[in-house]
This record gives structure tokens, sequence and C-alpha cells, in this order.
């Protein structure tokens, strides 16, 4: 539902605000209203000439900049107030009043330096062109205090505007970086939760399809199949969106292991042989899961993919797992016995994917068959 003209409105008008203030447009306002005045008012309602015009217009002009040039702004007033120094005439002194408006600027954007340095600079010019040399040492004092209250009020009031401002950036950015995690985090997880769940899928119906004999029952598999396949890869399509959109989600490839423990896969793998009648033995350390992560996810995928291929191949019976690790190396050894009746394939019983990845970390992967048992024995390194 769209909303009211009238709230859309006030929604962009904060921003246009901002936009607004950003732009030096508030100080040439206060600029131009101030250069009005002092010709209206500054000198019994007639309008100064010569140099006292010029001097105004170099105040008014260093005011209305400073919002766009911080430091042409401070050093025109600066300038300014010299000038006034060398043209002593009463109804200046008001014109002074516009070098208030770099210092309240510059302390509201956030220049401290400069308006730390303009304040010292016109304390000093302002003191020398308004307190009297012959007068008394308290007046001299009392005016001199002035000046330094005056100032020192604008500066605490322009260093608490700044202060507000930038925390409420800083609050506006935490809020859009927890967003963002957020997102990430729930990439990353649907990531991680279903597409290794859709991939066990697909492993148990191609399992399924070894064992069925019905031609309408295989189509449904392959149906299963495919469509988890399709579904994977549209997952993985998304994941590349996001990170496109967001580089801060591409922390290299997104992996449907990262949230997956070695000794959970171990546990569910067990229970998968025992389903299908093979009883897998296992002897593994306790710190598989606080091994570095690609080798741990590399793994994970190893002893899913030869455990699959022993519900495939192996013969009724026990299978085992042996994995040994080291400072350097972490070997994992399955064997198993070979099902005489289904004929052993010169690609390694599929484990030619398992095999990529391993070399990919820069290890090794074997699978040989030596008096009807099914070795795959695999290394895979632990340093950078």
């Amino acid at each position: 539902m769209q909303a009211p003209p009238l709230r859309r409105w006030r929604g962009q008008l904060p921003g246009w605000l901002a936009r607004l203030g950003a732009s030096g447009f508030p100080e040439a306002v206060v600029a131009t209203v101030l250069f009005l005045y002092f010709e209206v008012f500054g000198s019994n309602g007639v309008g100064v000439r010569g140099t006292e015009f010029a001097i105004n217009v170099v105040m008014s002009m260093s005011a209305g900049i400073v919002g766009r040039w911080p430091r042409a702004g401070v050093i025109g007033a600066a300038v300014g107030l010299l000038l006034m120094l060398l043209n002593p005439l009463e109804f200046l002194r008001f014109s002074a009043l516009a070098a208030f408006v770099p210092l309240i600027s510059t302390g509201v954007r956030g220049h401290a330096r400069l308006c730390n340095i303009a304040s010292v600079g016109y304390f000093v010019l302002l003191v020398v062109l308004t307190v009297p040399i012959s007068g008394e040492l308290r007046q001299q004092l009392d005016s001199a205090m002035l000046w330094a209250i005056l100032i020192a009020l604008t500066r605490f009031a322009s260093h608490t505007v700044d202060r507000l401002r930038r925390e409420t950036r800083a609050q506006a950015g935490l809020r859009v970086d927890a967003l963002r995690q957020q997102r990430r985090g729930i990439a990353h997880d649907l990531h991680d939760t279903v597409a290794y769940s859709t991939t066990t899928m697909i492993m148990r119906a191609e399992q399924m399809k070894l064992r069925a004999t019905d031609p309408e029952l295989q189509a449904d598999l392959d149906f299963i199949i495919t469509t988890g396949r399709r579904s994977v890869r549209d997952l993985r399509g998304m994941m590349e969106t996001l990170r496109r959109n967001d580089p801060a989600l591409d922390t290299g490839e997104v992996s449907m292991w990262r949230l997956v423990k070695v000794s959970d896969v171990i546990v569910e793998r067990v229970a998968e042989l025992a389903a299908h009648g093979l009883a897998l033995q296992v002897s593994a350390p306790d710190d598989l899961d606080s091994l570095p992560e690609s080798v741990r996810e590399t793994l994970g995928k190893l002893i899913v993919e030869a455990t699959s291929n022993m519900v495939k191949h192996a013969a009724p019976g026990p299978c085992r797992l042996l994995i040994e690790s080291d400072a350097a190396w972490v070997e994992a050894v399955f064997t198993n016995r070979v099902d005489p009746q289904l004929p052993i394939s010169d690609e390694g019983l599929g484990l030619l994917g398992a095999a990529e990845r391993v070399e990919a970390l820069g290890g090794e992967l074997e699978a040989t068959e030596a008096s009807g048992t099914w070795i795959v024995r695999a290394q895979l390194p632990l340093g950078e």
C-alpha cells in the first residue's frame, strides 16, 4: 500500500534538511542577514561607504562561505578583524560578531583543529579591537573575560552538536552493520543447512535407484535427483548474487559443510551403513572438529563419498574407517570387502570428485583393490 503524499514528504524531510545543511546554505543565509543588518543599523541607519563597506563585505562573505570552504572562511574573517584594527571606527565593532559564524560552523562540522586555532586567534583580535587601552585594568579584564566566555560557550556548543552528530552517525552505521551481519548469517545458515540436506537426499535417492527394479520408481527417483540438483544450483546462484551485492559476504566459497562437525558426519554415516547391513568400525581421534576449516570440510566430504561407495559396492560385513593425525598430516583409510557380483570400475568407484578436492589441498588419494578388499587412502596436509 502506498503512503499518503504528506506522509511520504515528511519521511523525506530529514534527509533533505541534512543535504541542505551539508551544502553550507545555513551559513550563507546567516551571513546575508548579518550583512543587511550591518548596512541598515551599523551607522545610525545610514549605509556605510568605502573602507567600512568593504570590511562588512569581507566579514559577511567569510561567514557565508565557511560552510563550503572552512579554511577560506576562517582566514577571511581573520582578515576582516585585522582590517577593523586598521580602521578603529566605533560602529564597525558590531560587525565583529560575524566572526562567531566560522567558529560555530567549523565546530559543528567537526573541524576541531581549525576551530581551536580560530578561537584563539579571534579572541586575541577581538580583545585588541574592543578592549580600551586607556581604561581601567578591571574594565579591561572584564571585557577580555566576556569575550573568553562567549568564545568558550560557542566552542562548547558546537563541540556538543558535533559529538551528537557523530554518535548518531555511528549508531546508524552500527544498525546497518548489524542488519548486514544478520543477513549474512541467515544466508550462510540457509546455504549450509539446505544444501547439505538436499545433497544427502540426492545421494540417498541415487543409492535407492541402484536397488530399484521398477521403471516407474526409477523415473520418480530420477525426478527427485534432478530436482534436488537444480535446487542446490539455484541456491548457489542466489548466494553468488548476494556476494556480488555485498562484498563483505564474499569471504571465499560458501561451503555447506561450514556448520557440520566431522564427528556428526561419522555418526550419521555409521547409522546409514547399519541400515544397509554394513557395520562401520571407526577409529579416529577426538579433536577432528578442531582441524583447519578447509581440511575439515574436505575430510567430511571424503567420508560421505567413501561410505556412500561402501553402500553401493561393499559386500555385507564389517567396514573400517581409520583416521590418524599429527602436526603435519591427516590420514584417512577406508576398507571394505568388495561384492564379487559388482564389477570394479576403472574410475575408482566414483571417487574422482573426492580425489580432486584432496589434491586441491595438496594431498593425495589412492584407491586400490587387494585380495577382495577395497582400500581408499587419503592424506591431507595441515600446513599453510
